[in-house]
């Protein structure tokens, strides 16, 4: 159910109004049980005034501001809440601070609360994950649950018949409330996958049927949680969902931020039932268990499309599952937002703006490559020209780019549509990856012929880069006139802003990074926001190589890449190194990040 930003009155909001006393002031969100029912001891009533006029009560909206989205609103009919968003005025948290407000209803913080578990237990999982509701406390037979729209007057009316509890609603981002299903729920249907299992006896045969929705005979649990399992990775931003069997439980991890999370551990005798689904849903052969399977997938998850890269590996204690989360949805940043600091993201624009020339991103798998690349696109589709990509796989989805799937099964590598490609007409384009000879020069010859190319290349650092297209193949002087500059980054875990601490360095560490023994660095030590690891996401580190007559004349002469590297720093290069211990310093990341990403 997708969650609606602006609320009709209804008379289902007599549940949620008391006849006396003043208005509901929505400040910091409530963050425990004890605070809100002190809140709830209030007497408040719902207002009858419009969501706009009570944004611009609590200065978040401007009158012109408001105008422009009533007169979009009278052409598309759409909630006010929902355009506001869209435009970009206010983000989603500012409109529900709105509702509470409207509806004299508490705002809760769900990822600090102390959820009661008799509340849990009232609610189906099925039911809270399909309509984004949270229970959260149990007073004898009154039931406060978190929702994002408490005038959905249908769920309203579900809800009481499921429960049979004479209802109360709070207000709660459908993030928190998607985090709080995956705390408070996982457990709950691991054990309800477990018990359906126990129905069928162990030598009763049964049918595996790869075209329906079941696992096991009529093993619907099952199904429930594996979908529960790959939500859950999304509420919490996973990146991958690992399933490792051992000799006696199965492990389930997730990887946040760069970081491997333990979330559970579960009973064994699921494995092959849970493996099974997640072959049907990658469409693998089932019935193979010796051989490893590659699959893909997509799912529609809190109004994201994320595409499922499935891999199964058989292991000693069985089948190892490895699933990679894509969010095919590009979320657009500026080059400041990814990390780049004022003279680098100008000089980086530069770049971009060139009509030829080849630029290229490089570092290991998983160091953010693609998203640099696609913020580079964001900002040169601007400009109105035909920007084409090939991939493998397409990561992102852009609106306005007309985006190529390599296909290697039937022979449609890079190189193969780099050629055709250039028939069709384009201004800028980007590869995923140079991997080989024939691609590289596909790509010199491209920007020699009037195209700005992007591409990633797998070296560690941008020196290195200007001299391995010369070891793939490409002539010198080609690398030469066609090369404009070089991106080598590396993603840092960002420190929790909530739960900084004074990080521990040995004096080893200091000496290599030429750190004075005095000089204090700072580490989030864990807390209930950042999931008890200390990281809140991460940014780019960097070292930007711009092309300089002094660089080609060095090149021309087929020099190392450590003298490149000096001509560059000479030339107003940082070096990596040197801009994470910058980012360290300014209390963003731990010295250990630099220790870890050094070159």
């Amino acid at each position: 159910m997708a969650p609606s930003l602006e609320m009709q009155s209804t008379p289902m909001m007599a549940t949620l109004k008391k006849e006396h006393g003043p208005q509901c002031r929505c400040s910091d969100p409530i963050s425990n049980s004890e605070e809100l029912r002190k809140h709830q001891q209030s007497f408040y009533k719902f207002t009858s005034r419009p969501l706009g006029e009570i944004l611009q009560e609590l200065g978040l909206l401007s009158a012109d501001q408001l105008t422009r989205a009533l007169r979009e609103q009278s052409v598309s009919h759409k909630r006010l809440g929902e355009i506001l968003v869209d435009q970009g005025v206010l983000n989603r948290d500012a409109v529900l601070r709105g509702l509470c407000e409207r509806f004299g209803v508490p705002y809760v913080n769900l990822r600090q609360f102390d959820v009661d578990p008799k509340a849990v237990a009232v609610v189906p999982g099925h039911f809270a994950r399909k309509h984004m509701v949270m229970p959260v406390l149990l007073d004898s037979d009154r039931l406060l649950v978190a929702v994002t729209d408490p005038s959905d007057t249908e769920l309203i009316n579900m809800l009481r018949f499921i429960t049979g509890k004479v209802l109360e609603f709070c207000i709660a981002s459908s993030e928190d409330i998607a985090y709080a299903i995956s705390s408070y729920y996982g457990g709950q249907e691991m054990q309800s996958a477990l018990d359906d299992l126990a129905v069928f006896s162990s030598d009763e045969p049964f049918h595996l049927d790869a075209d329906s929705e079941e696992v096991l005979g009529t093993e619907r649990p099952v199904v429930q949680l594996v979908q529960s399992v790959i939500s859950d990775a999304m509420a919490r931003r996973a990146s991958d969902i690992h399933i490792r069997p051992r000799e006696s439980v199965v492990e389930l991890y997730f990887r946040v931020d760069g970081v491997m999370q333990h979330i559970r551990s579960f009973n064994k005798k699921l494995l092959p039932a849970v493996v099974s689904r997640i072959k049907i849903v990658g469409n693998m052969d089932i019935s193979e268990h010796r051989l490893p399977q590659d699959g893909r997938s997509r799912i529609h998850y809190l109004d994201k499309t994320v595409d499922l890269r499935l891999s199964i590996i058989p292991m000693i204690h069985g089948e190892s599952v490895v699933i990679r989360l894509l969010d095919t949805q590009f979320a657009l940043k500026s080059l400041e937002g990814l990390g780049f600091d004022g003279r680098d993201a100008e000089e980086l624009r530069h770049l971009l703006t060139r009509n030829n020339g080849i630029f290229l991103v490089t570092g290991p798998t998983g160091s953010g490559k693609s998203t640099t690349l696609y913020t580079a696109l964001d900002h040169i589709r601007s400009t109105n020209v035909n920007v084409i990509t090939v991939e493998d796989p397409v990561e992102y989805h852009v609106d306005g780019i007309s985006q190529i799937q390599v296909n290697h099964d039937t022979g449609y590598s890079f190189a193969r549509a780099l050629r055709h490609i250039l028939r069709h007409d384009p201004d800028v384009i980007m590869v995923g990856e140079i991997r080989d000879e024939e691609t590289a020069k596909m790509a010199v010859e491209s920007a020699l012929t009037g195209h700005l190319v992007l591409s990633t290349l797998h070296t560690n650092d941008a020196a290195t880069t200007v001299t391995r297209l010369t070891e793939i193949g490409v002539e010198p002087y080609l690398v030469n006139s066609s090369l404009i500059g070089v991106l080598a980054q590396r993603l840092v875990r960002c420190n929790c802003v909530h739960c900084l601490a004074e990080e521990a360095i040995d004096p080893s560490v200091r000496k290599l990074l030429g750190v004075a023994e005095d000089e204090v660095f700072y580490k989030g030590r864990g807390c209930d926001l950042c999931h008890n690891t200390g990281v809140s996401g991460r940014m780019a580190v960097y070292e930007l190589l711009v092309m300089t007559p002094l660089l080609r004349g060095l090149l021309s002469q087929q020099v190392s890449a450590d003298a490149i590297a000096e001509q560059a720093v000479r030339d107003g290069m940082t070096p990596l190194t040197q801009s994470a211990l910058k980012v360290a310093r300014s209390r963003k990341i731990p010295l250990s990040e630099v220790y870890r990403v050094r070159l």
